[in-house]
């Protein structure tokens, strides 16, 4: 029996009888009943449960297992000796049995990772752990293929991704190139949705295309830069530079879809054509020392709407509107002053910390872009364009503090059908459609429309003038005109209060149950 203070991790070992390049043959041990079938030996540091053999993870407690290292000079045909376990050869004979003992390998190389055995070395399958296989990248690479399908799970901290879609494999997961089998050509590459991948570094072969040129997949860049897949004919950059992590020479650490990304340096346009003719230009942008640079681009556009900037020149609408300069003592969320923090106060003001997204002002004459809506401004027929986000608590997208993802009526130029979205939206304390316990934490003359359960509601202060709301709100009448709370569906509620369609306003409203 083991002791409980191991457990296994159910990655069960090959069939084949090879370990440290030995065949290992004993015969097997005899049950009381007589049973005939072959006695499974394991490999140092793994367990045997059934015909499969199963990685033993020390969590602490009781000592490992061990057996005499006299053990492997032969054992007595006499008596039979049980499993062995955390030595360097494995042998077990029983003279009455007369079978051959069954040893699973061990991988020849687990990674200088040690997390996973996912991105070992190999030759075939037999080098890798049970339910890998070696896949053909340079000097092999054990993991699972066709990572998506069912049953075919990635094991431990690895991940399952695919530089072609559809040809999905299990990766091992990394920090930096140090975790990657970098003697065998491999780099740590990170990926991000804004550019076709998915959030997480992997360790991938390093090709041979430098900064700035064509690529189709991540592996033909060299070194940790990556496959930039939103520009066309591809880009190969680093993703994930900045104070402490300098980009290389001939490239500069700039933002790229609200990312940090070395591109390659240039003073002209002819110094970005790659060879197939996708356009290129050498572009001014800002780096992150608000230093200006020329890098090649794909254009002279710039972020979009929401997009993470540090000076006008990242966005297309010239505004980047800066919302943080520091960060508060206790939790760390981005602030501009100690006001921002409250209890959570100070500032700390660093250079490091400061945050900007691109804005632009809208009006009743103006959309706003693609992907943003016209939040409008307290009393007034003008407002900012805010991203569009997904639903209630979508920080990501919804960035600035105070702000948050709200359903509600954007203004639109005149004569536009009017429609509803979820937009980022600031919802100060007190404000119509703010949380509430009761009426004493609304603004003066609102009330908190609770969900009758008495665990809260939103606050439904007055009408402002022409029967003004705030973002996410509408005017309607519950004996007093005071801004309702919109909503698309119970989720946009405080909890106990349900989305209907009310006779009062046009619309569904939160309201009780």
């Amino acid at each position: 029996m083991l002791p409980q203070s191991h457990v296994d991790r159910r990655a069960p070992l090959g069939a084949v009888a090879r370990l440290l390049g030995l065949v290992v043959a004993a015969a097997a041990l005899s049950s009381a009943a007589g049973c005939d079938d072959p006695k499974v030996v394991c490999p140092p540091g793994y367990r045997v449960d059934g015909k499969y053999c199963y990685e033993i993870i020390d969590v602490g407690g009781e000592p490992d297992i061990a057996v005499e290292d006299d053990l492997f000079q032969g054992t007595d045909a006499a008596e039979p000796t049980d499993v062995a376990v955390g030595t360097d050869a494995v042998a077990q004979t029983d003279a009455a049995a007369g079978t051959d003992a069954f040893v699973p390998d061990l991988p020849k190389d687990t990674g200088s990772s040690g997390k996973s055995p996912v991105g070992a070395a190999c030759q075939d399958e037999y080098d890798c752990l049970a339910g890998l296989t070696c896949h053909n990248w340079p000097k092999g690479y054990c993991s699972v293929i066709n990572c998506k399908s069912p049953g075919n799970n990635c094991p431990g901290t690895a991940v399952c991704f695919g530089e072609v879609a559809g040809k999905e494999i299990c990766h091992a997961d990394c920090l930096e190139d140090a975790d990657c089998r970098t003697k065998d050509g491999y780099a740590c590459k990170r990926y991000t949705e804004a550019f076709g991948g998915i959030e997480a570094r992997l360790c991938t072969p390093s090709g041979t295309t430098p900064a700035g040129l064509g690529c189709k997949l991540p592996s033909d860049c060299a070194g940790s830069a990556t496959c930039l897949t939103d520009m066309a004919g591809g880009y190969c950059a680093r993703i994930g530079c900045g104070p402490g992590d300098a980009c290389e020479d001939g490239t500069a650490c700039v933002l790229r879809n609200g990312k940090p990304v070395c591109m390659k340096t240039c003073t002209a346009d002819v110094e970005c054509q790659i060879a197939t003719k996708e356009a290129r230009t050498c572009v001014e942008r800002t780096d992150l020392s608000k230093k200006t640079v020329k890098v090649c681009n794909d254009s002279k556009k710039s972020a979009p709407i929401g997009a993470e900037c540090l000076a006008d020149l990242d966005c297309d609408s010239k505004l980047c509107s800066i919302y943080a300069k520091g960060t508060c003592a206790v939790g760390g969320t981005p602030c501009l002053n100690d006001t921002q923090c409250g209890a959570a106060a100070p500032c700390n003001l660093s250079p490091d910390a400061e945050k900007g997204l691109c804005s632009q002002p809208c009006d009743a004459t103006k959309k706003c872009p693609v992907n943003s809506v016209c939040v409008p401004a307290a009393n007034s027929n003008v407002g900012t364009c805010s991203p569009v986000c997904k639903g209630p608590g979508d920080d990501v997208t919804c960035a600035i503090p105070g702000t948050e993802c709200v359903y509600g009526l954007p203004l639109l130029p005149g004569g536009t059908p009017s429609y509803s979205a979820y937009g980022c939206s600031p919802l100060p304390a007190g404000s119509s459609g703010a949380f509430c316990y009761d009426s004493k934490d609304c603004q003066k003359g609102g009330i908190c429309f609770e969900n009758g359960q008495g665990t809260g509601g939103f606050c439904a202060n007055p009408c402002g003038v022409d029967n003004y709301c705030p973002f996410g709100t509408t005017c309607g009448n519950v004996g007093i005109d005071v801004c309702l709370k919109l909503c698309s569906s119970d989720f946009d509620c405080p909890s106990a209060m349900v989305c209907k369609t009310s006779g009062q306003v046009n619309g569904k409203v939160c309201t009780q149950q």
